[in-house]
């Protein structure tokens, strides 16, 4: 197993668990949206991370845009303070995307001779 897919696979299923907690203690209509589209994004992570070994350079687009994504979906229930709860979820999703852009396969464009 390699790093990038243990860190996708943690940081999406933190996000997952995350949001379910989010979800059973909301108390709007728009805390509750926020959870199910911070559940949605973690389990694009989720695929992200599925696919790192093979695909690295487009897991790294899927973890890096799941991470962004959660992060743009806390202001929708107009409290920064759930920023704080899926903050780990969000970093776990950053650093492995960052790992798949350092550990892509350079690919040779040279003619065979």
């Amino acid at each position: 197993m390699n790093k990038r897919f243990i860190l996708g696979l943690a940081g999406g299923v933190l996000g997952i668990l995350t949001a379910a907690y989010v979800i059973s203690t909301s108390t709007s209509n728009d805390v509750t949206l926020s959870g199910v589209q911070a559940a949605l994004f973690s389990s694009l992570g989720l695929m992200g991370a599925a696919i790192a070994s093979k695909e690295t350079r487009f897991a790294g687009y899927m973890l890096i845009s799941s991470a962004v994504f959660i992060s743009l979906s806390i202001p929708i229930a107009g409290s920064l303070s759930l920023f704080v709860i899926y903050l780990p979820a969000v970093l776990l999703l950053g650093i492995a995307a960052i790992f798949c852009f350092m550990e892509a396969p350079v690919v040779d464009d040279s003619p065979a001779e």
